[in-house]
C-alpha cells in the first residue's frame, strides 16, 4: 500500500516480487485496476476511468492492443490494433444508436 505523491495504490506482488495487480487512484481520484502477465511478453489488462470515460484495455509488447470503451458522451465501442500499432478494426455505437464499423476490407460501414 502506498499514497506516494498523493495517489493511493495497492500493489499485489507475485512470488517473483514483481507487481501482479495494481489498484490505484490518479491525481483526480479516478480509479484503475491493472493486471500484469506472469508470462514474459504476454498481454496485460487494465480497467480504467479517465477524463474521457470507462475503458477495458488489453496490451501486448510490440504494439498490439484492443479495448472496449464507453465514453462520457454515450458512445461505446471496440477497437483492435495490430502488432505494428495500426488501428485495424473499430466498431462504434453512437448515443443515438448509429453503428459505424471501420476496417473490414479497408471499408467503412454505417448502419442506422
Amino acid at each position: 500500500m502506498s499514497a506516494a505523491k498523493g495517489t493511493p495504490s495497492i500493489v499485489l506482488t507475485g512470488r517473483d516480487a514483481k507487481p501482479a495487480v495494481t489498484v490505484q487512484l490518479d491525481e483526480q481520484g479516478r480509479p484503475s485496476v491493472k493486471l500484469a502477465n506472469p508470462v514474459a511478453g504476454g498481454p496485460t489488462a487494465a480497467i480504467e476511468i479517465d477524463d474521457k470515460g470507462a475503458h477495458v484495455k488489453f496490451d501486448r509488447e510490440g504494439g498490439a492492443s484492443s479495448y472496449l470503451f464507453l465514453n462520457n458522451a454515450g458512445v461505446s465501442g471496440m477497437v483492435l490494433i495490430d502488432s505494428q500499432g495500426v488501428r485495424r478494426v473499430s466498431v462504434l455505437v453512437a448515443a443515438d444508436g448509429k453503428v459505424t464499423i471501420d476496417g473490414l476490407n479497408g471499408k467503412a460501414t454505417t448502419a442506422p
